[in-house]
């Protein structure tokens, strides 16, 4: 499963306490069939949690899951910043040397 979408589900329920599935392919606007092995991946995974009221199926992320939000958001900083930063010069390579 492509980390971006993993990232996408864990930054939506990281924003709410408890999505129901329906909730999730609403905000994702994924397909059933999408969204079905990716929660199951998700839940093996320890990053998010499955459970029912009603008949009905309801997410959270878990500390793991927001652990792995966290490193992702801080690597993009990182590669950001990075970027950013203006390329090095000859000259500017010298004078570390």
């Amino acid at each position: 499963m492509s980390l971006g979408l993993k990232e996408r589900v864990l930054k939506v329920l990281s924003e709410t306490e408890i999505l129901h599935a329906r909730d999730l392919l609403r905000k994702l606007d994924i397909s059933v069939t999408v969204l079905k092995p990716l929660m199951e991946e998700l839940v093996r995974e320890n990053l998010v949690e499955r459970f029912s009221h009603g008949g009905y199926t309801f997410y959270r992320i878990t500390e793991e899951g927001k652990g792995l939000l966290m490193q992702i958001e801080k690597q993009k900083e990182i590669e950001g910043l990075e970027e950013r930063a203006p390329p090095e010069t000859e000259e500017t390579s010298e004078e570390g040397s």
